[in-house]
């Protein structure tokens, strides 16, 4: 009896040995510590359920190639690749994988090949990933002109039209029925391959699991309410209905935004910002949980 209690003991400091290594690494990369985020990765993503190991080494990509070294930056094309091999391209992390890949080769100068890849990015996108989609397809298209890209870039603001491309982009990557036979075969389910471990894969963006309830920021509390306080600024547009489609989006994903109506001589900027922190350390550890996982950029901002 003592020795269960004693491995149950165990099993639990170690779980939460874990989290907080998935914690740090997430607010080292916050931070822009990308070595310490790098290292912090590469100790948690093995112990990850296969669900999620991809999106985790995913970080792990994104914090080696911004080191700011040749060869760190050849690992993370090398272990991206890895991932993409190996994953399934309905799940919603293998779009994330390619438009990183079309990110690496734009910043290569291979923009041909950017643009294959974005494109095969949105043709296996989920509706959450618009918004990161849309910024990725207006920097490649300043490189490369391809009418395929524009077509694919456009579909992205009209959902339907999307999902019909996506649609008939299975239909034709899927295997043949088999041919009628007498005693016909059960159909193996596919399996997705166990990532190497010298290979490491992307993880899936947490934030794609449902959620029970939103989950706002926490805001100041009201008799602070009058004093200053911290929010996240997410986007700064020029037209309301790209503003209104982000905040759409996170509300998908329990994100309550806010836009805020910016004049700006004869044009107005639309302001999207969530959250009233009492502290900047607060509204960076909302962000590292809430929108560093979706890959959403954000400012903290102090308001008086």
């Amino acid at each position: 009896m003592k020795a269960k209690s004693i491995s149950v003991l165990l099993a639990f400091l170690a779980a939460n040995t874990f989290a907080q290594t998935m914690a740090d690494a997430q607010k080292a990369y916050v931070a822009g510590n990308w070595k310490e985020a790098a290292a912090a990765y590469e100790a948690a993503c093995p112990k990850e359920p296969d669900s999620l190991r991809a999106e985790c080494y995913l970080w792990n990509v994104l914090a080696l190639s911004q080191m700011g070294s040749a060869q760190s930056f050849k690992i993370a094309g090398n272990r991206l690749d890895s991932l993409i091999k190996t994953t399934n391209p309905q799940r919603a992390i293998y779009a994330d994988l390619m438009m990183t890949s079309a990110q690496f080769r734009l910043y290569l100068g291979k923009y041909d090949k950017a643009a294959e890849d974005l494109i095969q990015a949105i043709e296996t996108s989920h509706p959450h990933q618009a918004i990161v989609l849309q910024k990725v397809c207006k920097a490649v298209k300043a490189k490369v002109k391809s009418e395929d890209l524009i077509d694919r870039c456009n579909l992205l603001n009209n959902p339907d039209s999307l999902k019909a491309i996506q649609t008939a982009s299975q239909a034709k990557a899927a295997p043949a029925a088999p041919a009628k036979v007498a005693t016909p075969e059960p159909k193996p389910a596919v399996a997705e391959p166990a990532p190497a471990v010298e290979q490491p894969k992307v993880v899936a963006p947490a934030a794609t699991a449902p959620v029970a309830a939103p989950a706002p920021a926490p805001a100041v509390p009201a008799a602070s309410a009058s004093a200053e306080y911290w929010t996240l600024q997410l986007g700064a547009f020029g037209t309301k209905s790209n503003a209104d489609l982000l905040v759409s989006n996170l509300k998908k994903q329990k994100v309550t935004c806010t836009i805020i109506e910016q004049p700006r001589g004869e044009k107005t900027l639309y302001l999207v910002q969530t959250g009233k922190f009492e502290t900047k350390d607060q509204a960076v550890d909302f962000a590292a949980n809430k929108l560093a996982p979706l890959k959403i950029e954000y400012q903290p901002l102090l308001k008086r």
